[in-house]
């Protein structure tokens, strides 16, 4: 018997950050470090019938029942190790001794990390891991910038490298400007800059960091007048072939992630092109020369005026569109379509995702792999007071999709107990 073994952090730029670079002022992520280790239970979306997923936690054996009734049935294993320690840090310490029997099998991680190929090597899995150091190198947002300007593609930033380059490009700059560090991701390491005190606020912060030795590296951004949010999905094969592997629609809410889907009609017309399918194959060539190996994703804007913006941000790894993707494959063998939805929601103490599970069922919401429905992705983030929800939901268009997110949404504010959706 042989199968894909999945595993991975899904915080995989902290890892790839020097620990050198002063940072943007920013506040406590929803969930904290528990609700970004429960992320990992998303990679069974993407699992065959066999496979086996390897996670931070256990899983909620309600929520792995649901998903199997979905047709989503890996095997499950939790890594023991310490708490705070990563899943590819405990496989590369312990070799996953207590695991099931996996050598020879193919690996498929949500990225590569520093002890992703220890991980890979001891536990005797199949796989092409790129160095660390180009993987770390290509998720930077300056790369990717250099790329775009390199390219002369609509879109780029400035790079600016003191505290002093930072006020000056803002203060010249006609309108709002977003402040990227090269490592944010999800909304955290993006500011947007609009008025002299957030402005104060930010220089001081980053000479406060350099005073103590650390070095600036943030992108100068114009606020774009965007329409709407996109990411396209490619994956670079060893030999150096670029795969396409399609777009989704975004949902961002003050550049936080909230959601993945199918284009609208509007936007496939512009981005179904061989202009745009051309720029994507560049990025991949581009990719592959500097060594990597994998998935990526490559996030896109359309702008008021008409105008594509194909490459905003390159993330070299998986992705929640990705994921999509593959719940879209199979929604589409029963004539539905997904959209993979993402909220940040209050958690009472004691909620679990075994009662949203049950409320879902009860009102006839539950998805069950060939009628409309709503199905839970994740128990692990449900961190009290506030965690994130992700759920897939499953409709034949976008309209009955809102719709049936309005029916859930009512729900859980009427059970008592459950997770809340009104943020």
């Amino acid at each position: 018997m042989s199968g894909t073994v999945h595993f991975g952090s899904f915080d995989a730029e902290a890892a790839w950050r020097p620990e050198d670079l002063a940072g943007l002022p920013a506040g406590p992520a929803a969930g904290g470090s528990r609700g970004r280790r429960g992320m990992d239970e998303l990679l069974a979306v993407g699992c065959a019938p066999g496979d086996l997923l390897l996670t931070a936690e256990p899983m909620d054996e309600a929520l792995v029942e649901a998903l199997a009734v979905a047709g989503i049935a890996p095997r499950v294993a939790a890594v023991p190790g310490h708490q705070d320690a990563t899943v590819e840090e405990r496989l590369a310490s312990a070799g996953g001794t207590s695991l099931p029997e996996m050598s020879g099998w193919a690996a498929a991680f949500y990225a590569v990390r520093p002890d992703t190929s220890v991980a890979v090597r001891r536990l005797g899995l199949r796989a092409t891991v790129p160095a660390v150091e180009v993987v770390a190198r290509v998720n930077s947002k300056v790369w990717s910038n250099d790329l775009v300007r390199d390219a002369g593609l609509p879109g780029a930033a400035v790079l600016a490298t003191t505290p002093r380059q930072v006020r000056r490009l803002v203060q010249d700059a006609p309108d709002d400007v977003v402040l990227k560090d090269p490592y944010g991701v999800a909304g955290r390491g993006a500011l947007r800059v609009g008025n002299p005190r957030v402005l104060d606020t930010v220089v001081r912060h980053l000479e406060r960091q350099v005073a103590r030795g650390a070095r600036v590296e943030l992108l100068v951004q114009p606020l774009f007048a965007e329409a709407s949010s996109f990411s396209t999905h490619l994956e670079v094969d060893p030999s150096g072939a670029v795969r396409w592997r399609g777009v989704q629609h975004v949902d961002n809410a003050e550049f936080a992630y909230r959601g993945s889907g199918p284009l609208p009609a509007d936007q496939h017309a512009s981005l179904d092109t061989t202009a745009h399918r051309e720029v994507i194959a560049r990025v991949g060539t581009a990719l592959a020369a500097e060594g990597y190996t994998g998935p990526v994703c490559v996030d896109g804007l359309r702008l008021g005026d008409g105008t594509v913006v194909p490459v905003l941000e390159i993330n070299a790894r998986r992705s929640m569109g990705l994921l999509n993707l593959h719940l879209d494959r199979r929604a589409r063998t029963v004539g539905l379509r997904s959209w993979l939805r993402c909220r940040t929601t209050p958690v009472r103490p004691g909620d679990t995702v075994a009662r949203l599970v049950s409320a879902l069922d009860d009102a006839k919401l539950l998805f069950r792999g060939d009628e409309p429905g709503v199905l839970p992705l994740a128990s692990g983030t449900l961190t009290p007071p506030r965690g994130r929800l992700f759920l897939a939901v499953f409709a034949p268009d976008d309209a009955a999709r809102v719709a049936l997110e309005a029916q859930v949404g009512d729900l859980l504010v009427a059970t008592a107990g459950a997770p809340s959706l009104v943020t």
